[in-house]
């Protein structure tokens, strides 16, 4: 039956008190992040002792100049997030990752202060330690969150409002992790007009009217409340914030609009007025100077360094069989504008595939020099060509070709926010690339990670990631299972 306002309501596991919450996610990643500086830091003490070449004061000095890279290498890799403390695999790469970039600074200072003296002694027991005490970090934390997690400390517990297809929606996506790995406890499902609802939601009580839940944030924590209610119940939704703004939680509207691009809304102020900004540009000024930079110099670097590749490359096209060296098709770029992209023809040659149903694995099409040259992406190397004309950049969102097909649908339709990647140019390579995007994409699900991952990286471009990006696609993002 569904209950009513005054039915005593049974608190969530964990037993959570009211009041402000001390251990959170937030905390956690602090901790951790303060862990991995004081590390760096206790691996230059260490280093010092004896008969090293540095002095302490100079060795701690460089340890806590590696502390700057190497969170930025972490910041870049979304490495400090609780849930990834589960995965040793993960933690493993994620620690590799940032003392390389760490050890490049460590290097160059410890040439710099005694460029005459053997210095690896030092730097080899500093790394060591480094490792070890960053390692510690990471096997306590695991330790602690499996043990807070047990104990319900790090449920991020949850009330909804609304009863309808988008309170049932939003329970959907929170339900559809893993387990494991789910940090969201519903406490319950609110509506005034539960009368006219299910009872249960997905198992959950769907309890009548607001007051209830006044009611359990005085007995309970609750760290968040979702309005789910179409934008149009604004009025019903009006009345709800009188009532659940003295609750000590974030309160949440659903923003389920297909046009919004939720990544870039804010609220902007235009000469005294306020504005909902819904998109913004992402590469203006002296980004779009770095940006294009950083295009032509590693696109010229590279071009150069490769050239030889390219020569054999053509040679061993030309000596298969008929056909052109180069495979011209239409690609969507910069703005939707097409371009002519460039790639070596790999597979034999039909004018009349407009590339719309992609490449499949094992795809009889591929030649025998194409499978070689597709498995290590040297066909990629020609779109250094396009990148010096300004069609393409080294990193960006992978360009498709038009009405590129997913299922059924062509791409756009598929996925709603798949036209925002083109607020930048494609590229070479991707954030999405060497994130398992690789290969074709012929679901849905697939296609919209893809335009998520992208996305992703435009939101937070800087130097540095095209700088991770591009390192981690020629130490294993060229090759997998995935590329075919």
């Amino acid at each position: 039956m569904i209950a009513e306002p005054n039915t005593p309501i049974a608190p969530p596991s964990g037993d959570a008190k009211p009041g402000p919450s001390i251990i959170s996610h937030g905390l956690i990643n602090w901790c951790v992040k303060t862990g991995d500086a004081l590390a760096l830091c206790l691996a230059g003490v260490v280093a010092s002792i004896g008969d090293a070449p540095v002095t302490l004061a100079q060795s701690v000095l460089m340890s806590v100049l590696a502390i700057y890279p190497y969170r930025m290498v972490s910041g870049n890799r979304r490495v400090y997030r609780w849930d990834r403390y589960h995965s040793l695999r993960w933690e493993i790469i994620d620690i590799l990752g940032g003392l390389i970039a760490g050890a490049v600074i460590i290097g160059t200072f410890a040439s710099v202060f005694h460029p005459a003296e053997d210095s690896s002694r030092w730097f080899l027991t500093w790394l060591a330690t480094a490792v070890c005490g960053i390692v510690t970090v990471r096997v306590v934390t695991r330790v602690a969150v499996n043990r807070l997690r047990r104990h319900g400390t790090l449920s991020h517990r949850i009330a909804i409002i609304g009863a309808g297809a988008e309170g049932t929606a939003v329970i959907e996506h929170l339900k559809s992790r893993e387990r494991r790995n789910n940090p969201y406890e519903i406490i319950g499902v609110f509506d005034e007009r539960a009368d006219r609802r299910e009872k249960k939601l997905h198992g959950i009580d769907v309890i009548k009217g607001i007051d209830p839940l006044v009611e359990i944030s005085r007995t309970t924590q609750i760290d968040a409340i979702v309005v789910a209610l179409p934008l149009e119940a604004r009025d019903r939704i009006s009345s709800m914030m009188q009532k659940i703004n003295s609750i000590p939680a974030d309160i949440l509207l659903l923003m389920e609009v297909n046009w919004l691009n939720v990544r870039d809304v804010k609220l902007r102020n235009v000469d005294g007025h306020s504005f909902l900004q819904v998109a913004r540009r992402p590469l203006v000024g002296s980004r779009a100077v770095l940006k294009a930079i950083e295009d032509y110099t590693i696109g010229i670097i590279a071009l150069i360094l490769v050239s030889p590749i390219l020569l054999a490359t053509a040679i061993a096209i030309r000596l298969e069989g008929p056909g052109p060296i180069l495979f011209r098709q239409r690609r969507i770029g910069f703005n939707h504008k097409e371009f002519e992209m460039l790639k070596f023809r790999s597979m034999t040659f039909d004018p009349r595939d407009d590339g719309t149903r992609g490449t499949m694995e094992n795809d009889p099409r591929v030649t025998r020099v194409g499978r070689f040259i597709r498995r290590t992406s040297i066909d990629e190397l020609p779109q250094l060509l396009n990148v010096l004309a300004g069609h393409m950049s080294i990193v960006g969102p992978r360009a498709h070709v038009p009405k590129m097909l997913v299922g059924n649908q062509i791409y756009p339709e598929a996925v709603i926010e798949y036209a925002a990647r083109h607020r930048v140019k494609p590229g070479i390579t991707g954030w999405a690339q060497i994130n398992g995007m690789r290969g074709g994409i012929h679901t849905e699900a697939k296609a919209r990670r893809g335009v998520e991952l992208d996305l992703e990286y435009i939101e937070n471009w800087s130097p540095s990631l095209d700088l991770l990006i591009m390192a981690r696609t020629l130490f294993g993002g060229l090759w997998g299972r995935n590329v075919f």
